[in-house]
């Protein structure tokens, strides 16, 4: 009778190991899925002055929902991000990033709209307005970056270390056979230590007819780091441009910015030589501060400003500007 009882238990208790055994096994194997919704409002209040174009005063941002759905495995994820843009101005709804991404540890693909690896980072952006109405030219490095309409875009990413990071950028459209758009983008960020080395090539091929077509070959690199408290950023770019019909350019682009707590700013100066006597030449600084609502971390208005001088150009060679931008995160 007790030998019955015993091997009644061990019998149980090994039933109970197994069930348990194939949970956790069912439990592995099962990805784990998310959902997240929220979004933000910027609105800005601008008023800048120009030295032939006369002052403006102009108001407008945008409400960006964000929604981030991600499935999880023991080695691979799946997600897809979706950002509409509600404009405080106008009727016509955008959107700023929506992409499939999937991929391991070690690499993945993403398809869609969205940006690529920065190569010119510029701080906190919150204006930056350059004088001369274009004709000093600035190149950020980014004309295969990314968020561009009815373009198909690619990027494949390898992460061969904790430090390494590698990334293809590729992009194509073609309607009939005089209209199409190519470019490719490999990039790479290396840090070592406090410091983030970025580096990268960018080639254009826009074709707009039989006749007309856009040439853009360039590179950009440079560094972030720190500085005790204080976050640097430091790029280079230079960028060789071809298009018909017109004289070729070519563009030479320096940008240095910080941040450190509430306040930022930086310089960006740019070089177009296009074969004229004289270089046009930009030069701009831009400075913010940024204070939060009620104390909240969800809130914040901003306060920037931004003077730009431009050199051998026609119009507009002087322009200074300031925006207070509301923010709030929900």
């Amino acid at each position: 009778m007790k030998t019955s009882v015993r091997l009644s238990v061990v019998s149980s208790l090994a039933v109970l190991l197994m069930s348990a055994g194939a949970m956790a096994a069912d439990a592995a194997a099962s990805p784990s899925k998310t959902f997240a919704i929220g979004g933000d409002v910027e609105l800005d209040i601008t008023s800048d002055d120009l030295s032939d174009s006369g002052n403006n005063f102009t108001h407008g941002g945008r409400i960006k929902l964000n929604a981030v759905g991600e499935s999880k495995g023991e080695d691979y994820f799946i997600k897809g991000v979706a950002q509409p843009l509600v404009p405080f101005k106008g009727n016509d709804l955008g959107y700023e990033d929506v992409y499939l991404q999937m991929g391991r540890e070690k690499w993945d693909v993403q398809i869609g709209r969205f940006e690529a690896f920065n190569l010119f980072p510029l701080g906190k952006d919150t204006l930056i307005s350059h004088a001369g109405a274009g004709e000093a030219k600035v190149y950020e490095a980014n004309k295969v970056r990314g968020r561009k309409d009815d373009v198909l875009h690619v990027a494949l990413h390898s992460n061969p270390s904790d430090q390494l990071k590698l990334e293809m950028g590729l992009m194509a459209n073609k309607a009939g056979d005089d209209d199409s758009f190519t470019g490719v983008r490999p990039a790479m960020q290396y840090k070592v230590g406090n410091t983030t080395l970025h580096a990268g090539f960018e080639s254009v091929s826009d074709k707009t007819s039989a006749t007309a077509k856009l040439t853009q070959n360039g590179v950009g690199l440079g560094a972030a780091f720190k500085l005790g408290t204080t976050d640097v950023n430091a790029s280079v770019s230079h960028l060789k441009e071809k298009n018909t019909g017109e004289a070729d350019a070519n563009v030479t682009s320096l940008g240095v910015n910080m941040q450190r707590g509430a306040l930022g700013g930086g310089w960006i100066t740019s070089t177009t030589d296009n074969g004229a006597a004289a270089d046009p030449k930009v030069n701009t600084l831009y400075a913010t501060y940024t204070v939060p609502v009620f104390n909240s971390k969800d809130a914040t208005v901003t306060f920037a400003a931004n003077t730009s001088k431009a050199d051998n150009v026609v119009k507009d060679d002087t322009l200074n500007a300031v925006r207070m931008r509301f923010d709030y995160a929900f």
